[in-house]
């Protein structure tokens, strides 16, 4: 079993690797370990341990690990000499402009320092992600991942099995919900939950890896793992997202136009019957109790929306920033006390960074990546499923979770980690993507008026 688990990748990361300069083949042993060193902070973290020993979490914002991703970020920015072009640049333009943008609304941030630590560490984690891919490449990195996440399931099962900290033994509140639900190592069962949802995914997609019995148990495990950790989002969405990803498959981008109206009539349908139902959703809103809470943290979001819809509170101000916290000024009860974001990462962006950045945010990370991906046309059928997967997952988890922009959070780790690999992918590949990436740079200060050819590895992309 050892053998089949760690057998080696496939030929594409060694020919990958033979093919490395000089330069790149001395920094292989220190971005391996920095690697390894960076998924143990996004899968276990310095709050697991917490609780694991101690009982309760010590700090929420978890320093610890921020201050973890920023030693790696150093390490790698001044590993072997001064950072290259190519080394330091990895974050494509789009994301940058987006994460100026969430820099520009520090200006008038409730708590500055606390929203510039989140931002720094959220912009650090990015540029990790993409750092790595470039470095290692897409198959290299996914066999790594996959690694780690074999080896985070088998300790979940473990902790839950020897330790009375792998299943939830207190309540949330006065609400006795979270009471033995599982979650391992995993600080709560909804993380614990989306991690086995994406193992799922990475072991059903472009999984040439690993043999098939191997992927047949993990894909089990993973599967038993997520029906006891009761985290009804990730179980429902991972469906939709496995669905979704099958039909990707079958998908050619010569019909992109067929592809175009047939989302323009499903979102029309899906906008009617929301607004034929919008009674029932203001009634499901105004329960406290709806969606296990949720009902009475939303309506708080979106009150503090309409009074600042353009500005928001700033980055990462909203939520745990002490007395300064503006869900203080909306209520007092168990909202304020114990939640800790909003359950939906959306709604989270708007009262951070207002209506403006929450466009933005949608356009870079979730409109602009999927355009790419289903405009390519040289993108291997089961490499478009999976990343199609990750990318419905993540942005469908979102709806009942806030992941967007924090941090090292498992589930924004894995949308980096599909948006970094499809802008790669897609930069070697033809498609009309490029010509609206031409459109684009050209209305961008000093942007080159001459078409490009398709992007060569190591050149930036939008």
């Amino acid at each position: 079993m050892a053998s089949l688990i760690l057998r080696a990748p496939p030929p594409v990361g060694a020919a990958a690797a033979r093919a490395l300069s000089p330069r790149a083949r001395r920094q292989q042993p220190l971005l391996k370990v920095t690697l390894a060193i960076f998924l143990w902070l996004v899968l276990v973290r310095n709050q697991s341990l917490q609780e694991l020993f101690y009982g309760r979490i010590v700090n929420n914002d978890d320093i610890f690990a921020q201050a973890g991703f920023s030693i790696l970020f150093g390490v790698l920015l001044m590993a072997n000499g001064m950072p290259t072009r190519r080394e330091l640049f990895v974050v494509p333009t789009s994301i940058a402009i987006f994460l100026g943008y969430c820099c520009f609304t520090l200006i008038w941030s409730i708590d500055l320092p606390v929203g510039s630590r989140r931002l720094l560490n959220a912009t650090v984690v990015i540029w990790l992600v993409f750092r790595y891919v470039s470095a290692f490449g897409p198959d290299l990195l996914l066999y790594r991942f996959r690694q780690a996440l074999i080896a985070m399931l088998i300790v979940n099962f473990l902790v839950v099995m020897l330790s009375p900290s792998g299943v939830h033994t207190y309540a949330f509140g006065e609400e006795p919900f979270l009471l033995g639900n599982w979650r391992g190592m995993m600080p709560h069962k909804n993380i614990a939950g989306a991690t086995s949802a994406l193992t799922i995914l990475l072991f059903l997609f472009d999984n040439r890896q690993f043999s098939k019995t191997v992927s047949a148990l993990v894909v089990a495990g993973a599967a038993i793992f997520l029906f006891y950790t009761h985290s009804r989002t990730s179980g429902g969405v991972v469906l939709c997202a496995i669905l979704l990803a099958v039909a990707s498959q079958r998908y050619n981008a010569r019909y992109r136009l067929l592809l175009s109206g047939a989302l323009l009539l499903i979102a029309i349908v899906v906008f009617g019957m929301l607004w034929s139902r919008v009674d029932g959703v203001v009634e499901m809103l105004d329960d406290p109790g709806a969606l296990t809470g949720r009902g009475a943290i939303w309506p708080l979001l979106l009150e503090y929306a309409g009074r600042y819809p353009w500005t928001g509170a700033g980055f990462g101000s909203f939520w745990s920033t002490g007395s300064s916290s503006p869900i203080l000024t909306l209520t007092t009860g168990w909202v304020a006390e114990y939640a800790p974001h909003g359950h939906n990462g959306y709604l989270d962006l708007l009262v951070t960074i207002g209506l403006p950045g929450l466009v933005l945010a949608m356009i870079v990370l979730v409109v602009w990546p999927l355009l790419r991906l289903m405009l390519s046309q040289s993108i291997a059928a089961p490499r478009r499923a999976l990343l199609f997967g990750l990318m419905v997952f993540c942005i469908g988890n979102n709806l009942t979770e806030s992941t967007l922009m924090v941090g090292a959070m498992v589930v924004q780790v894995f949308l980096i980690l599909a948006i970094a690999i499809i802008h790669h992918d897609s930069s070697l590949s033809p498609g009309q993507h490029h010509r609206i990436r031409r459109r684009i740079v050209r209305l961008l200060p000093h942007a080159p008026r001459q078409p490009f050819p398709v992007r060569q590895r190591g050149v930036r992309s939008v």
